[in-house]
């Protein structure tokens, strides 16, 4: 019982970090039930999925609701993504876990030092397009067109194979993707990457549903803790501007990456 309540606390925790910044809370879950409750990765990826799809449900409901995610681009993105998400679920299924560790210790520490660095290109508003959106930040209407199409479907590909490796949604690779090489504002680029993180996750779980590697029990104070917090994340990236929390979240995710890598070197064993 008393792990339950951990469970749900730190999903709380996950849930409001993970929407705030697009990318689902999914790589904290990951930490957590391989460091702490000591899950064998494989499962743990599998509740990392299922808490992604809570995540994403609640975040999007909220930012759909500030017209802030642009719904054809996200589809447009997702025949790749998807198609990487299963694929890369087979991948983990036959592949050793110190591979997945390494995986999951090398995107962990790419997403950290992006975070750390803050690359956040300005809002720029170029040459409309069929899939540009705007939004209202605030009193002020923002504009955006997207750029860079077939570069950003071929990351969206590798997103989602990273997703279904090791569980983490693929929103730490493409919300800087989005942002920096699509020139979409951030927080269309977060509220966006909420919902594709979802579908990614979707087609990522049916595989270890069908496995049978989804450990219901842990799921429920998961998913309800995601969807408390994933309520408050949403709040936070609508009115505030979470560049110290990036920083924070930076500097997290590359101390936890060292650990991952050493760990699938075989130098430090948890």
């Amino acid at each position: 019982m008393i792990q339950l309540i951990y469970i749900f606390l730190f999903s709380i925790l996950a849930g409001s970090i993970g929407s705030m910044v697009g990318i689902g809370g999914g790589f904290l879950m990951i930490l957590f039930f391989t460091l702490v409750i000591k899950l064998p990765i494989r499962y743990a990826v599998a509740l990392s999925l299922i808490s992604i799809i809570a995540s994403s449900s609640i975040a999007t409901s909220f930012y759909l609701h500030e017209k802030m995610t642009n719904i054809r681009l996200a589809i447009v993105l997702e025949t790749a993504t998807c198609t990487g998400a299963i694929l890369g679920a087979f991948i983990a299924l036959i592949i050793p876990t110190s591979i997945i560790e390494g995986i999951l210790g090398i995107t962990l520490l790419y997403a950290g030092i992006l975070l750390l660095l803050n690359p956040i290109s300005h809002e720029v508003i170029t040459k409309p397009s069929k899939l540009s959106g705007e939004y209202y930040d605030g009193n002020n209407l923002v504009k955006y067109s997207v750029s860079r199409i077939k570069l950003g479907l071929f990351a969206s590909l590798f997103a989602g194979m990273i997703s279904g490796i090791v569980g983490i949604g693929g929103g730490i690779i493409k919300v800087p993707i989005m942002n920096l090489i699509m020139k979409i504002p951030i927080k269309a680029a977060a509220a966006t990457s909420n919902f594709m993180v979802g579908l990614t996750a979707s087609a990522s779980a049916i595989v270890y549903f069908i496995k049978e590697m989804i450990d219901f029990q842990l799921a429920i104070p998961t998913v309800l803790g995601i969807i408390i917090g994933a309520m408050i994340g949403t709040h936070f990236l609508i009115h505030g501007k979470p560049l110290y929390l990036r920083r924070i979240l930076g500097l997290i995710l590359s101390l936890f990456s060292i650990i991952f890598i050493l760990k699938a070197l075989g130098v430090v064993i948890l």
